[in-house]
């Protein structure tokens, strides 16, 4: 009965889901479709309270650590139900198939609050299928479409042959330490390292399993075509909750940084520098974007790897609030874009004259852009400051400095986005704006949120903690 209970977010958020599939496949109307998505909204709310009603603490284990109800796992499951619950909302509605989009759309909730919650190898392959699988059919949503159907193909090529080297690297993994439960893989590779054959490629096979789901360079090159095809609200997904989702797997593994921390400073400081000089000659908003979150998954990585040792509760710490405050510009941004895109792809000439027609959406893709580029008054620049602070702090000198080399070179082109919006003449090929007024509240309160929390920083760091 416990183990049941321990699974209570998880069966609210399947059993919705399925209803919701069912109920809304009766009927095809605009009254269905807006019942849908508040029906959708109430039972992540639900998920959210008996997640956050459940007991705490390490003791509160089911079986053999796959699922863990600690203060930093009910945390990230919160983040991740909240987030789910901002793209109900801002997302627009679909024209035809809403049971399918919303139920997808919880599905992915399973998925990230598993990866939030497991402390077993198995339950971590469980979550990131779980995600992935939903991911696949929402990027290929709108099927009409080629762009959205190429995306759709690429990213379940590449992701399943991702998920082939991490399923096979937790095999090598188990085989020679004989665990799945990642607390004694961690004591044991502590107390006896990684000296076998087996137990270098299984590691090995893992980190890039999880550099392809972070889209980490070197494995970078799927992002920017799938953001592009993905609808907005679902490339905001991508790029915040499901990566972030993976982080929060990925923390048990810290003691990695005892034999492969070489591995995972090359990963950061090449998707930092890689994400950022890609997107200077990038015209297409969303693959800007794209490009942009390749270098957040560094700055993340300089947070994770600060998590070890001396500066363990300060780097998790610092990824935690990371995740938020990158989640709440990111998605803004993406939203923005969506409510301006309609049939077509946006590029930085297409902004031009948007602040005119649609002055408080120019604002609000102002305050996500100055987020993203970490320059104040937004919380964006308290995220970079925690994590090189705590980077500094565990003597990984290195990192926060090209991270600020790095972040120097993505303020031009994120200058490049604020020019085109206010500072150029608009022309024929301006965007028509067409945004519900639900999109548009839940963007300016988005916005809005950016900046005043920028002005908690410590408060809000203080309740992320574990």
């Amino acid at each position: 009965m416990h183990d049941f209970l321990m699974l209570l977010p998880e069966f609210i958020l399947s059993i919705g889901a399925t209803v919701v599939l069912l109920v809304a496949a009766t009927r095809e109307d605009a009254g269905m479709r807006e019942f849908a998505r508040w029906f959708s909204v109430t039972i992540t709310a639900m998920a959210g309270v008996a997640l956050a009603a459940l007991p705490r603490g390490i003791a509160e284990v089911s079986s053999h650590g796959w699922l863990i109800n600690g203060p930093l796992n009910v945390i990230f499951g919160l983040v991740f139900l909240a987030i789910i619950a901002w793209v109900l909302l801002a997302g627009r509605v679909p024209e035809s198939d809403a049971g399918e989009w919303y139920s997808l759309v919880l599905f992915s909730g399973i998925g990230m609050v598993t990866l939030a919650r497991t402390s077993n190898l198995a339950g971590l392959f469980l979550g990131i299928e779980l995600l992935s699988i939903a991911l696949y059919a929402l990027i290929a949503f709108s099927y009409q479409s080629r762009l959205g159907l190429r995306g759709g193909a690429m990213y379940l090529t590449l992701a399943g042959f991702a998920s082939g080297f991490l399923v096979f690297g937790l095999a090598f993994v188990y085989a020679v330490y004989g665990t799945l439960d990642t607390a004694e893989l961690s004591a044991r590779v502590l107390a006896e390292g990684v000296r076998s054959l087996p137990a270098i490629l299984g590691f090995g096979l893992f980190l890039i399993g999880v550099a392809f789901k972070l889209a980490a360079a070197p494995c970078h090159m799927w992002a920017a075509e799938v953001y592009e095809a993905a609808p907005g609200p679902i490339s905001g997904l991508i790029a915040s909750a499901s990566k972030g989702a993976v982080i929060a797997a990925f923390i048990p593994f810290l003691f990695l940084m005892g034999t492969h921390w070489q591995i995972l400073w090359l990963l950061s400081a090449g998707s930092m520098l890689v994400g950022n000089l890609l997107a200077l000659r990038e015209q297409r908003v969303k693959r800007i974007l794209a490009f942009s979150s390749i270098a957040h998954i560094g700055y993340l990585l300089v947070g994770f790897m600060a998590g070890y040792g001396g500066a363990g509760v300060t780097g998790v710490q610092s990824v935690t609030f990371y995740v938020v405050a990158y989640a709440v510009a990111i998605l803004g941004a993406f939203v923005t874009i969506s409510v301006l895109e309609g049939e077509r792809t946006i590029t930085l000439r297409d902004l031009r004259g948007v602040a005119k027609r649609s002055p408080v959406l120019a604002a609000c893709m102002l305050v996500f852009v100055m987020s993203l580029a970490g320059l104040p008054p937004t919380i964006g620049i308290w995220g970079k400051i925690f994590l090189f602070q705590a980077s500094v702090s565990a003597n990984y000198l290195w990192l926060p400095l090209i991270g600020l080399v790095a972040s120097a070179i993505g303020i031009y082109y994120y200058l490049r986005i604020i020019v085109h919006l206010f500072m150029m003449p608009s022309d024929a090929s301006a965007v028509q704006v067409s945004g519900s007024a639900l999109q548009t509240g839940v963007l300016v309160v988005t916005a809005a949120a950016t900046v005043i929390l920028s002005v908690f920083p410590e408060t809000m760091l203080r309740l992320l903690a574990p």
